[in-house]
């Protein structure tokens, strides 16, 4: 097992693979409906060939199986019967025709022809966590409605991933999915493979794809998929046996601390870094159960998101007036003062000049008592320790942590 392939051939059958892909100038056979234009690609069973559907005019890829040496028939019409249960789904690659008796054998299926994520990662490095999430999200989607189905993956990777038209994701390569309640083992891809599933005796679980669509997240949000590193490379390189190296795989992931490398994105909020890290950690307990979970979260997140305006609202809002009335009021007193002494010295120039001028100076100094006093009363220990109690009550503390976790 190699960390980016999990179907394999002997060093013979990929010679004599990498022979017909150099020499496939014509399609293996012809496939009735359909007219072949052009080799797209060959892999370790054979070669697909994009065609056009002769009757609508639709794109098409055919994947023929030329080798059959070696070859698990019973796992490729597995692949094949579970992309047609799954072809509802518009976030699954869709199977139009199977020519499983036909010599040989094929299944015709959508053209996808915006490559695949891994493709647009090797190019972008790294994507927008708006555009991340959203990717993320609809990933979930297809997956979900594939347990749904009682179809588990078990190699999602972003090379399995097709990219449509705007970039809409389509879950592919089902050779190592399983039912869900098939007990055969199911080995997937390095460092998207959660440590439990690289074990020749475990059984398939719905956690195994949680583990690995929070990688291909990880992966998006960081450039690199998590825990991968030159040590543990160089210690699985080294392992000899597909066994030792299984071992070695899980020991390294099984040690090492939940990745945390994508909290380094300023713009990766502490409810998107928890999904991350939920999804990716080595504790099935700890993991999410099912992909719902994830989307369940992802449904809250959003919703916070939307309060956040109403939440600050709520706090600073209030704190706003008090600060607005209070500068308010302290113009107003200042005004009517003024406008006070100035009306008793007028009058008292029309009356008793001198008695309205020691009436005017009376009043002034009332009004400055009560103002110092209104001042000096906001400045006393027993004010600023009742504001410091109110700040530390249950209600606001949560509401202030809510506004701080949104950054």
């Amino acid at each position: 097992m190699s960390d980016d392939r999990t179907q394999h051939q002997t060093s013979g059958g990929e010679s004599a693979s990498q022979k017909l892909s150099l020499e496939a100038t014509t399609p293996p056979s012809e496939v009735p409906g359909y007219r072949l234009q052009r080799f797209l690609g060959a892999g370790a069973f054979g070669q697909v060939w994009v065609g056009r559907d002769l009757n609508t005019g639709r794109g098409v890829a055919v994947k023929f199986y030329l080798h059959r040496r070696g070859v698990n028939w019973s796992l490729l019409s597995r692949e094949v019967k579970n992309l047609v249960q799954l072809s509802a789904d518009r976030h699954v690659v869709q199977v139009l025709e199977v020519g499983w008796d036909a010599e040989p054998p094929y299944y015709v299926m959508e053209l996808v022809e915006g490559g695949s994520l891994e493709d647009l990662l090797k190019t972008r490095h790294q994507l927008p966590v708006s555009e991340a999430v959203e990717m993320f999200r609809k990933i979930c989607l297809g997956l979900n409605h594939c347990h749904g189905k009682g179809v588990l993956h078990c190699d999602l990777k972003p090379a399995n991933i097709l990219l449509g038209p705007d970039n809409e994701p389509r879950l592919a390569d089902f050779g190592q999915s399983r039912m869900s309640d098939d007990q055969t083992p199911a080995l997937g891809t390095l460092f998207y493979m959660a440590p439990e599933q690289a074990d020749l005796e475990s059984a398939p679980d719905a956690s195994w794809d949680v583990y690995a669509v929070g990688a291909i997240l990880f992966r998006m949000l960081t450039g690199f998929p998590p825990h991968r590193n030159d040590v543990i490379v160089q210690q699985l390189d080294t392992a000899g046996s597909l066994h030792k190296r299984l071992e070695r795989y899980r020991d390294a992931i099984t040690r090492s601390p939940v990745p945390d490398e994508h909290y380094v994105r300023r713009d990766v909020d502490r409810s998107l870094g928890r999904i991350v890290g939920q999804c990716l950690s080595a504790d099935p307990g700890v993991r999410y159960e099912n992909v719902q979970q994830i989307l369940q979260d992802l449904t809250r997140r959003d919703e916070l998101r939307l309060r956040r305006p109403l939440m600050l609202l709520g706090i600073v809002g209030p704190l706003l007036i008090l600060l607005a009335t209070s500068v308010f009021g302290a113009r107003s007193i200042r005004q009517a003062e003024k406008s006070t002494v100035a009306a008793l010295r007028d009058e008292a120039f029309g009356s008793n000049q001198l008695a309205a001028t020691f009436a005017a100076r009376t009043l002034e100094s009332e009004v400055e008592r009560y103002f110092d006093l209104a001042r000096a009363e906001a400045q006393t220990p027993a004010f600023v320790a009742q504001l410091k109690k109110t700040l530390q009550l249950e209600p606001v503390k949560e509401s202030l942590d809510a506004i701080a976790s949104l950054r």
